[in-house]
């Protein structure tokens, strides 16, 4: 199945907010019926055992760094990314994941690698939306994401959280870049040999300075010797859990 990407640029005033505001949200930037095919895939991979990771400090949540559809992705939303923020990027990283009931995205900050994310809703089962919020322009502000609907932001920049999900499932994936003329072009593929599926256990990640600069302000609880949700590969006290607001 081809996934369909929508054509259409975004305007002129979604790339000055994104200059503005740090954040813009373009909808459908894949097809509702792409988004559907994408997130039962994702459920059905949670058959395979060992696929996901439990991500404990989001108390009800499954994830897979670099899973193939969403690499692809990665690639092929890249020019639409562009047209948004205005900028030449370089990929970085993909990551898959499954939101259970009563999950919870702390408030927090993304690493370098992150410096220009995507959150692109893929499917959920839930009475109602899901709000995504970030804070911009001085203000918090809750945005509702459908199938196909994908927010572009600063991940390193702009604060971003869920409050707790009520519902069976939401299904998203994230798309992370990096500025091509900017300061972070060494984290670039995300300190892997190129973009593609991932294994952990045999592949490795070498970074020319420390990955992981993220701050948490608030979060749920996490094992200090846990494995951090970032993907760093480091312990949480060694990596986000370093920036944690007392």
């Amino acid at each position: 199945m081809n996934v369909s990407v929508t054509q259409s640029a975004p305007s002129d005033s979604s790339a000055e907010q994104f200059r503005h505001s740090g954040y813009t949200v373009i909808a459908q930037a894949i097809s509702p019926e792409s988004a559907g095919f994408m997130a039962t895939y994702a459920l059905l991979q949670q058959k395979w055992p060992g696929y996901y990771q439990p991500e404990e400090m989001f108390r009800a949540a499954l994830g897979r760094y670099a899973d193939a559809l969403s690499e692809a992705l990665l690639l092929d939303l890249k020019p639409r990314v562009e047209r948004a923020t205005g900028l030449e990027l370089l990929p970085c990283y993909s990551y898959l994941r499954i939101y259970g009931n009563d999950a919870i995205l702390p408030k927090h900050l993304d690493r370098p690698s992150c410096e220009i994310s995507t959150s692109l809703t893929l499917g959920f089962k839930a009475p109602a939306p899901w709000p995504l919020c970030v804070q911009a322009d001085g203000m918090d502000k809750s945005l509702a994401l459908m199938p196909g609907d994908m927010l572009v932001y600063r991940g390193a920049n702009v604060p971003h959280w869920r409050e707790t999900f009520i519902g069976e499932y939401w299904v998203q994936t994230f798309l992370h870049y990096v500025d091509a003329n900017g300061q972070f072009t060494d984290f670039k593929f995300d300190g892997r040999e190129r973009i593609g599926p991932f294994d952990k256990l045999t592949m490795r990640r070498v970074f020319q300075r420390p990955a992981s600069l993220g701050q948490y302000d608030k979060p749920a609880t996490i094992a200090a010797d846990a494995p951090c949700p970032c993907g760093s590969g480091l312990r949480f006290r060694d990596c986000h859990g370093r920036n944690i607001k007392k």
